[in-house]
């Protein structure tokens, strides 16, 4: 069996160092580069420089007139205070009273929605007072099938406890339709 070995001299990979022509090459292309870099630095600070002057020049006649006027001032300042006050007084009120009804009417909707009896519907509806005041107007072709719809109502869960306080019940003369209305009201209830 013959052994060689892979670690000769022979073997291994040349260097080869870069030439002077080259090395000069490419510190002459990185010094132009540095200088264009530089060069352009120091134009853009000058022009920075003219515009910051050129700002201070416009705000220091503002500021010699302002603090000259210093009735002025005392005004802006009593202006603010008054803002401020109105935003306290508003936000105290938001804070320290009931608003009503402030989750939405979904909830309302939804159980409003899920009210089916055969020949029975909703015409119109309204919410009084945040909806505190309920009034629900509907129709239905048969006048034993308003109880129900009463009924189911009273089990939602959103109308659950609530009494209608007001119930009307008419009967179209040509079209047999019954019209009714209910209404209900929360804060009877509170």
């Amino acid at each position: 069996m013959q052994q060689i070995n892979l670690y000769q001299a022979q073997f291994k990979p040349k260097q080869v160092p870069l030439p002077p022509k080259l090395m000069l090459q490419i510190a002459v292309i990185v010094i132009a580069i540095l200088a264009l870099i530089s060069f352009y630095s120091s134009q853009k600070n000058s022009v920075l420089e003219e515009s910051i002057s050129h700002s201070e020049q416009q705000i220091s006649p503002d500021l010699d007139t302002q603090s000259l006027d210093t009735p002025l001032l005392h005004a802006q300042l009593d202006g603010l205070h008054k803002k401020n006050k109105q935003k306290q007084s508003l936000l105290h009120y938001l804070t320290q009273h009931d608003l009503g009804n402030q989750l939405g009417f979904s909830e309302t909707l939804g159980n409003l929605s899920q009210q089916r009896i055969h020949n029975v519907w909703l015409t119109s509806f309204s919410f009084i007072d945040a909806g505190d005041s309920i009034t629900l107007d509907g129709k239905s072709l048969e006048s034993s099938q308003i109880p129900l719809y009463i009924d189911n109502l009273a089990r939602s869960e959103h109308f659950k406890g609530k009494q209608f306080s007001v119930f009307e019940l008419q009967k179209a003369d040509d079209t047999g339709i019954y019209s009714f209305k209910l209404h209900t009201n929360n804060k009877l209830g509170k």
